[in-house]
């Protein structure tokens, strides 16, 4: 059972451990593809009207392949893998188109001298380093880029650099806006970093409580059932000293071979749910197994439905209490007449009551054994493993009622605040 249950638990909370980080990541690539249409068609316009002074197509293809790999990088905004690559290759052309400027334009030296357009796409070059490449990397391109353009776009045909100042300007806001781009991707990623990780925490301190839990249960159950068959069976032979206690003990005995032959439950209903009109069936069918009366009442007119595990656990805790009634409330004494009762009922519109009660001897609850399996396991446990909750009322003379309770609501307070 339990491994059956880890494996469906790991089916439901293993999840993809980068979760929050692939978001991200896509919402970087969709930020530097809006930035680089934006900046791009903007840049184009400007290109266009001022084109690339070099001789034969040379200037087209400047411009054709550095606004092609451009629209790449827009195009693939869906795909951060695609566009990394695309940002890659981007990047290095930028670099290498802003160094071949001077050549290309003649640099200062050309009759109408203007700042070079490709200015505008210093920020889309840096953002892409900064997806693209490791963070040491994107640190260094970052410098080096707007350094180069700042070069590049005051140098002369002798290699000489007019204005100085303008040079160091563009080159330290250049770098101040890629190392911003930079520092803003590092602390997404961080973030989403850190969620990612302390989500899988969660997940796996939720399986582990899944597990504990399921294993709690489980212990529960074999108590219970060794309680209810084996011990229970060889007790009540022990104490037979007339006739109807070893009949008692007989039916016992009979019924502790079934369910360990057969392991099968005890309640008709194999469906999801079961009807309140099966259990009080299977509640009467066990008191006349046990050859003892009771009196089982139903709240006339429900058709109420409950999960079976909780029809279950509620029917196997009530005939407990049946059988320690039927063992117990006439303390010893063969012409004692014990009156016994079982009450079933709806609460709270959804719930379960289930009251067992007689007018036996009853007993001292404070002198009760904390190791008896009977009240502990066979009972309390297996009801509070639902959710439902148990309440003891018996004092020495005046017999014993068990109340069993269990509805929705609480079931969902105590599996929450469990887990």
């Amino acid at each position: 059972m339990l491994d059956g249950l880890d494996r469906s638990t790991l089916n439901r909370t293993i999840t993809d451990s980068r979760f929050s980080l692939v978001r991200i990541e896509r919402l970087i690539a969709t930020s530097i593809g809006v930035i680089g249409l934006v900046f791009g068609a903007q840049t184009l316009s400007i290109a266009l009207g001022a084109g690339v002074v070099v001789p034969g197509v040379l200037g087209s293809v400047y411009v054709c392949v550095l606004f092609g790999t451009l629209g790449a990088v827009i195009l693939l905004w869906f795909s951060p893998r695609l566009q990394r690559i695309a940002n890659t290759a981007f990047a290095l052309l930028y670099l290498g188109a802003i160094a071949y400027w001077p050549v290309a334009t003649a640099g200062v030296d050309a009759p109408n001298p203007a700042e070079p357009w490709t200015w505008y796409l210093c920020a889309i070059a840096c953002a892409a380093a900064a997806q693209a490449f490791r963070p040491v990397l994107a640190v260094i391109y970052i410098v080096v880029t707007p350094a180069v353009y700042g070069i590049t776009g005051v140098i002369d045909s002798t290699g000489q650099i007019i204005r100085a100042e303008v040079a160091l300007q563009n080159a330290l806001y250049g770098s101040m806006i890629g190392l911003v781009i930079f520092a803003l991707i590092m602390t997404f990623r961080h973030a989403a970093r850190r969620v990612d990780q302390a989500r899988s925490a969660a997940f796996a301190r939720y399986d582990d409580a899944v597990r504990q839990h399921a294993r709690e249960l489980e212990r529960i159950q074999v108590d219970a059932l060794v309680h209810d068959t084996v011990l229970a069976s060889l007790q009540a032979a022990d104490r037979a000293r007339r006739p109807e206690e070893a009949s008692l003990a007989v039916s016992m005995a009979s019924d502790a071979i079934k369910r360990l032959a057969t392991l099968d439950d005890p309640l008709s209903d194999v469906g999801e749910t079961a009807s309140l009109q099966s259990l009080v069936s299977g509640l009467e069918a066990y008191a006349a197994a046990l050859d003892t009366r009771f009196d089982v009442v139903i709240d006339p007119g429900t058709d109420l439905a409950i999960p079976y595990p909780v029809a279950q656990n509620l029917y196997l805790a009530a005939t407990q209490a049946m059988a320690n009634s039927a063992q117990h409330a006439a303390g010893g004494a063969a012409a004692a007449e014990v009156h016994r009762r079982i009450v079933v009922a709806v609460c709270d519109s959804d719930g379960v009551a289930i009251d067992i009660s007689d007018d036996g001897v009853g007993f001292d609850r404070l002198t009760i054994d904390p190791n008896r399996l009977g009240l502990r396991v066979s009972i309390i446990e297996r009801v509070v493993a639902v959710g439902g909750s148990v309440e003891l009322d018996s004092t020495p003379g005046e017999g014993t009622t068990i109340s069993i309770r269990w509805t929705p609501a609480e079931a969902r307070a105590t599996e929450g605040a469990s887990l």
